[in-house]
């Protein structure tokens, strides 16, 4: 991929013919990304593309945090997807992000769910019913035949004697026995196809297939889950290869981009455009301690380390007193409560300074955003005495388990909880904190986004909880003024948007 610089263009660049035969599913528009594109691409595009690209997968995870059902996503997800639709953009775009996410771990996890979680939808989109101008082909077994190319179909004789077992292990199946391997029809959708066990060891891991001899027999009906599985593999494995070469000189000048665009998916956050809350609570001097019940446990925990130890380092007392900001807390409250709390210090001349800053009253003057998620996650850990962070990246299970025993999670609320929290997915936790202490919260609330801000989650949690304490008042949007959490304005909720 070539970059050079100008005007910002008019279309995309040509399609090329590398893009078809890399490009598995035809003209379903589904691609594996198994080539790198070798086309020259404007500095412009190059960061518009990645932008719009970034929108989609954002869209994605507010979906699944949301938890909107996939048959709904069409609704949702297309208005973002359309800018998309040229192949080559769409080409570009996932190579361009592969820079950005590569640089880290957590990044190259979300990037890579998030990847994943497109490819599922594409393919569900296309019609398995109705074969592509291809050889009779759905556009999931073109794609399986790109990741798998030795990919066999069991032919009717190769079948029958498998058939008890396979309708056995195949609960699906028994649904419908009479057509399993009735191969008359091009559009029957039940092919059962013979792959080594190793090539689908999620479905393998959940028995959902046959197994006999170190060969799974799939049906077509689970496909979609042989190929996600496989381009998960195959992504994961590329991205590790690319966060150990090093910048070229052609990358040289897109290096500030690439590192902001890897944290601008958290641009803007709803509560920072609309306030802490309308339904909520007025935070005073006198009131913090009692709303850590409306806090996420990165907060709760901050609370529970400055009740316990009267101080709080740097890093925590930046990331707790930006929140507090965010949420309502003024600066005149914010310097009672800390004075008050920091017991044992000479309060104004060691410490006065620094919420003042805080607050865009000393220094450069800057108003500064409390952290969303991305940035706690992917910030500098906590060391010996600090409590800042993420508990669930950052502390071990028995230590997030007694931090949600002093909130009052039930034990059989907190599985749900510390799975997320093992498998890595620590939004995803944070998510069914909240869902622990509100199983059925108005249908308003999960449209304020609290999987990926603390003060979203905070706004939820009161509004979930009735918001009867006091009044919070919309004005509490950082002094009244709306943020640019990063570099450039790009709203990640609005398809239109790009950065000036």
């Amino acid at each position: 991929m070539n970059i050079f610089k100008s005007s910002r263009s008019s279309s995309v660049p040509k399609s090329v013919a590398a893009l078809d035969s890399q490009n598995s599913a035809g003209n379903t528009n589904i691609n594996l990304y198994q080539e790198i594109p070798n086309i020259e691409v404007s500095l412009d595009d190059f960061e518009e593309f990645a932008l719009d690209r970034l929108k989609v997968l954002k869209k994605l995870e507010q979906l699944k945090m949301r938890h909107v059902a996939p048959e709904k996503y069409k609704k949702y997800l297309d208005p973002f997807l359309q800018k998309l639709n040229d192949p080559t953009k769409d080409w570009i775009s996932h190579f361009v992000l592969r820079l950005a996410y590569c640089r880290s771990e957590d990044l190259r996890r979300w990037f890579l769910a998030q990847e994943v979680a497109l490819l599922k939808y594409r393919l569900s989109q296309s019609n398995p019913g109705s074969s592509s101008n291809s050889g009779g082909e759905t556009a999931i077994t073109k794609a399986l035949k790109s990741v798998l190319p030795n990919v066999h179909v069991l032919a009717p004789e190769e079948l029958e004697p498998l058939l008890p077992k396979i309708l056995a292990a195949t609960p699906s199946l028994n649904m419908n026995p009479l057509q399993v391997g009735n191969y008359r029809n091009a559009n029957s959708n039940n092919n059962i196809y013979r792959v080594p066990f190793t090539q689908a060891l999620d479905l393998v891991q959940h028995r959902q297939v046959f197994v006999k001899k170190g060969t799974a027999y799939i049906p077509e009906s689970k496909l979609l889950s042989l190929v996600t599985a496989r381009f998960r593999s195959n992504l994961s494995r590329q991205l590790a290869l690319l966060s150990a070469v090093p910048t070229t000189p052609a990358l040289q000048r897109t290096q500030g981009f690439l590192r902001n665009v890897a944290t601008v998916h958290a641009i803007k956050d709803e509560y920072l455009e609309q306030g802490a809350g309308t339904d909520g609570v007025q935070l005073t001097a006198n009131n913090v301690a009692s709303h850590v019940k409306h806090m996420p446990l990165c907060m709760a925990q901050l609370q529970m380390a400055l009740n316990k130890e009267k101080h709080l380092k740097h890093w925590g007392r930046l990331q707790y007193g930006l929140f507090l900001k965010g949420a309502g807390l003024s600066l005149e409250d914010a310097m009672v409560y800390f004075e008050r709390m920091f017991v044992g210090k000479d309060f104004n001349k060691e410490y006065s300074y620094n919420f003042r800053h805080m607050y865009g009253k000393e220094g450069k003057r800057a108003n500064y955003p409390p952290y969303n998620c991305a940035k706690i996650i992917n910030g500098n850990g906590p060391n010996a005495n600090e409590h800042h962070g993420c508990p669930y990246k950052h502390s071990t299970v028995q230590d997030v388990t007694a931090m949600l025993n002093k909130l009052g999670i039930a034990p059989s609320k907190q599985k749900g909880i510390i799975a997320q929290q093992q498998s890595h997915n620590y939004q995803l936790a944070c998510v069914e904190h909240f869902k622990a202490m509100y199983p059925n919260p108005p249908t308003s609330v999960y449209a304020n986004d609290f999987g990926n801000h603390p003060n979203a989650w905070f706004k939820s949690s009161v509004k979930a909880s009735g918001g009867a304490d006091a009044k919070m008042t919309d004005s509490q949007t950082i002094d009244g003024k709306k943020s640019n959490v990063a570099s450039g304005d790009v709203d990640m909720n609005d398809p239109n948007s790009v950065s000036p």
